[in-house]
């Protein structure tokens, strides 16, 4: 189990943040202040997230995370912020911040920034999110009951992706944005849509199948899995 820390004073909204990220694996302490999170991590508590939010009571986040920027090892570090302004969110990146989200917050985008900034920092493999399939993102295999299918490295991405948020819908840019890094690519050339559908395209090819990829009209793609019952929750 992955450990994240959520440094919000805003306990309703931080309970809600640790509900989304517990599907990629996360179990979450939460922090009302900086200085408690600070207290916490003297005692030699350690996470492999940080989620915070700029205005905080005492130390500000913009602080906190200018002091974590001095640490020679940290892990990913997203903003969540109501600030809207491009000086603001740039000063946000060079204090040393992963990425931002803004709020009010959406669990879909959330999802993918968490995944994208974990996959940037180092190859992690998310608990698997169903008994009897696996996902070795070092080999490219998927495994389903026994089947391998073997994956390029963009549909070994959108497998993490799905299967670890197999309840969320993502969009086009939110795709492009866990893939390459960049937004913008979800409407330039056809990359995405190739990849999305040689994905499914193997999928269909396992007997029985594990789930496909499902188009929703004009707001992007989501995972269905065809055997819930034996998902792991």
């Amino acid at each position: 189990m992955l450990c994240a820390a959520i440094v919000e004073d805003d306990l309703d909204q931080a309970r809600l943040v640790a509900s989304w990220i517990k599907s990629l694996g996360y179990q979450a302490s939460l922090f009302v202040s900086a200085e408690l999170f600070i207290a916490a991590q003297e005692k030699g508590q350690t996470f492999d997230l940080i989620l915070v939010d700029w205005f905080l009571p005492g130390m500000s986040g913009l602080d906190l995370v200018q002091l974590l920027a001095q640490q020679v090892q940290r892990p990913p570090i997203i903003f969540m912020t109501r600030l809207q302004h491009e000086n603001e969110l740039a000063q946000a990146l060079h204090s040393g911040a992963d990425d931002f989200i803004s709020k009010p917050l959406s669990k879909t985008v959330l999802l993918a920034r968490v995944y994208a900034v974990m996959r940037r920092h180092q190859p992690v493999d998310l608990q698997a999110p169903h008994k009897e399939m696996s996902l070795d993102a070092a080999t490219l295999t998927l495994n389903f009951r026994g089947q391998d299918v073997k994956l390029t490295t963009s549909e070994c991405r959108l497998m993490q992706l799905f299967l670890h948020s197999s309840d969320c819908l993502f969009s086009r840019e939110e795709l492009a944005d866990s893939l390459w890094g960049d937004s913008e690519k979800a409407h330039q050339g056809r990359a995405l849509d190739l990849a999305i559908s040689r994905l499914r395209k193997k999928l269909s090819l396992m007997t029985p199948p594990l789930g496909d990829v499902v188009n929703h009209y004009a707001q992007g793609y989501r995972f269905v899995f065809y055997h819930k019952a034996e998902a792991v929750s």
